[in-house]
């Protein structure tokens, strides 16, 4: 991530997922100590090859379960990464062709009907390039309610003109292909901020936040085999497990963590530049 990026990442999410991330650091330490106390105090009073038989089974199962359940959850958020991303291809690719079925309305119409799809789609462009925030209580992204307003009023004006220069009446056979364009261009405006909401249910996330808490301390259980504490093995346990989680949380915002899609947007933009 570019430096200059730094002043368009949302405070209130930086916080929230490394606030997240730190408490979870912290606690898995913690729980590797516990762990590993208890461990001691076992060894101490259980003494025999056989006190430990049996428990290696019910750690792999536990480690196991949080292995498949933070693959898919890294999987899932990079699907929906990668959808977002799309999206704005396809968004692009709907405004082009809306422009030009658009020219094939001749004379004034034309020209006024195009004047209005770009209105439409600038304001598409600075909806995302606006600085928005994130709604902690809904975890959500907060886009601008006056551009949005803006984009509802452009896209009625659009709209309403299409529907005028094509009558019941009067039928032009360039309507037959340039509604069904503009219609697919408002269809993929809405999957954009359909997909910007679309993230696993809350569950998923605790549940993968105590599993780890829970395999910290089986890992620090284990580690009472040895006398001497580790505490490079430590570290890097709960190092890898907080960036898993704090990767996870922040491709599921990829407009307002380190991980961002604004690389795309410029499709779109470049779209707009070519209305000519």
């Amino acid at each position: 991530m570019a430096a200059q990026d730094w002043d368009s990442v949302p405070m209130v999410f930086l916080f929230f997922a490394a606030g997240i991330s730190t408490i979870f650091f912290v606690t898995s330490l913690l729980a590797l100590h516990y762990g590993r106390a208890l461990g001691l105090r076992y060894r101490k009073h259980e003494v025999g090859s056989d006190s430990m038989a049996g428990l290696g089974t019910v750690e792999g199962a536990i480690f196991g379960i949080m292995g498949l359940l933070l693959a898919f959850t890294i999987s899932g958020a990079l699907q929906r990464f990668d959808d977002r991303r799309q999206l704005v291809l396809q968004e692009a690719a709907a405004a082009a062709t809306a422009f030009d079925r658009l020219g094939l309305f001749e004379g004034e119409t034309g020209r006024d009907l195009r004047n209005k799809l770009k209105e439409y789609v600038r304001a598409r462009v600075e909806l995302y390039r606006m600085q928005h925030d994130f709604l902690l209580w809904h975890r959500m992204e907060d886009f601008s309610r006056e551009q949005q307003t803006q984009l509802v009023n452009h896209k009625g004006h659009l709209w309403d003109a299409a529907l005028a220069a094509c009558p019941k009446s009067a039928y032009q056979p360039a309507c037959g292909v340039t509604l069904p364009a503009l219609n697919t261009l408002f269809e993929v405006s809405r999957n954009r901020a359909g997909a910007a909401e679309k993230h696993p249910p809350q569950i998923v996330h605790v549940m993968l936040f105590g599993l780890g808490l829970g395999c910290s301390l089986l890992a620090g259980f284990g580690m009472s085999a040895s006398r001497a504490r580790s505490w490079l093995h430590m570290l890097l346990f709960a190092g890898t497990l907080t960036v898993a989680l704090y990767i996870v949380i922040d491709m599921e915002y990829p407009r307002l963590g380190l991980i961002r899609i604004e690389t795309f947007d410029h499709f779109l933009a470049d779209a707009l530049d070519q209305m000519q």
